[in-house]
């Protein structure tokens, strides 16, 4: 029993952390998916409709709850793993999956979300699967949980050393898979860590190395929400054509026709036409049967448009010249800090002959609004919300494109001056 609660706790441990870690590289992103489930759930107004009001608060109020869980999970899993008040991490591992469970059942039973965000862009999962992957993680906190005075007494044996290796080859793996080893290195230095303090102070390792966890990933949120995602795992991300995601591959077909027998009366399938069929047959039905899958575009609802209805999809990806796109998709919550920065690197561009444009989604009232009220020296142009949100976290945010390539992308807080863009893209062509 104790070698299996000691699997119990690395499994939740590693898959605690893993998970926290990939949304914490994109707490924007996180709270998105967070306001589409509070949305959809205060729609489900012949269910839940005495909660309506407390589903419109969480939207509200979904980035801060959205930043609180990332830092949280990875805290629990960190806790866990080094038997950190193992009874109140417990109690918070329980809380927490029921509440996980019955967000992804409710999701997957009413159809709410296609994807659950789990693990944010990096791995999608339906809601189903995830569904099924709280039901798993269930049982082992309920392992944990109703082991957590055997887990608080237990002292640091090899189990651990041995558990610790294997938990850190399996972050290993799912790092490489990720191409991104940062989970990797983040658990692995935890091991250290607290292996190293029990050195010295055994009964404080605990509490050390729980310390450190909650710092590391609190400043690493606020980075990647001050800035950019670390790994950015989206279709739009720097190096990806856009032109090229947004062509799928159709499924493969085989077709079979039913014809009947003029005489007999027999009806049989024939995967093409017999010569001269309708001498012989009549024809009934048809029907087809996919030999081979296909692959459906990463990218489907990516356009520019005009205020008027023009379509400059094409004429923008399909551009040899290097094309800058303030993407703001949000007029009334842009920042406006920025704007004299961005408006003086738009006008160095343009002097130098590059494109610069907006994007947003909002209406071209709004934005003609934004462009006097900040005098800007660009105009915007239109596309779909969920689009900008996915093509960059931050609003504003800078975009860099050529022959519908994306080659950078820069949060608000992050805009290169114009020497630093000719030094590493402009002046490379």
């Amino acid at each position: 029993m104790k070698l299996i609660t000691d699997i119990a706790r690395y499994f939740v441990g590693v898959l605690f952390i893993f998970s926290g870690i990939v949304k914490a590289n994109d707490p924007l992103g996180f709270s998105y998916k967070l306001e589409e489930y509070f949305e959809e759930f205060a729609k489900l107004g012949e269910y839940v409709g005495f909660l309506e009001p407390f589903f419109h608060f969480c939207y509200e109020y979904a980035l801060p709850q959205a930043i609180f869980i990332v830092i949280l999970e990875v805290v629990l899993g960190v806790a866990i793993l080094v038997r950190f008040r193992t009874r109140l991490t417990a109690l918070f591992l329980l809380l927490l999956i029921v509440f996980f469970t019955a967000l992804t059942f409710a999701s997957a039973y009413f159809g709410i979300v296609k994807t659950c965000g789990c693990f944010g862009d990096a791995i999608p999962l339906t809601a189903w699967e995830s569904f099924y992957k709280d039901v798993v993680l269930s049982v082992f906190i309920f392992i944990i949980f109703i082991r957590q005075k055997q887990i608080s007494i237990t002292e640091t044996g090899m189990n651990d050393f041995v558990l610790a290796g294997i938990g850190s080859l399996v972050m290993l793996k799912l790092s490489y898979d990720l191409e991104w080893f940062f989970p990797f290195w983040f658990t692995s230095i935890m091991f250290v860590v607290f292996f190293l303090i029990r050195l010295v102070e055994h009964r404080k390792a605990p509490f050390f190395t729980a310390i450190l966890a909650t710092v590391a990933m609190s400043f690493f949120t606020f980075y990647t929400y001050s800035y950019l995602p670390i790994k950015d795992f989206r279709a739009y991300a720097p190096g990806k054509n856009i032109a090229e995601q947004m062509e799928g591959v159709p499924d493969k077909l085989k077709y079979f026709y039913i014809l009947k027998h003029k005489e007999t009366g027999e009806v049989k399938e024939f995967e093409k036409f017999p010569e001269n069929y309708q001498e012989t047959f009549e024809y009934v039905d048809s029907r087809t049967e996919v030999v081979e899958k296909g692959v459906e575009p990463k990218i489907m609802d990516f356009s520019i448009m005009t205020a008027e209805g023009e379509d400059l999809t094409e004429d923008f990806l399909m551009s040899e010249n290097f094309t800058f796109m303030l993407v703001a998709y949000d007029i009334k919550n842009t920042v406006h800090q920025p704007m004299p920065r961005i408006n003086e690197l738009a006008a160095a561009l343009q002097e130098k002959g590059y494109r610069f444009v907006g994007l947003t989604s909002s209406a071209s009232q709004s934005a003609k609004e934004f462009e006097i009220n900040n005098s800007t020296p660009f105009s915007f142009l239109y596309c779909d919300q969920i689009v900008l949100k996915t093509i960059i976290r931050s609003n504003p945010g800078l975009l860099l494109i050529k022959d519908g390539k994306v080659y950078g992308k820069w949060h608000y807080n992050d805009i290169p001056a114009l020497q630093v863009l000719e030094l590493e893209f402009l002046n490379q062509q």
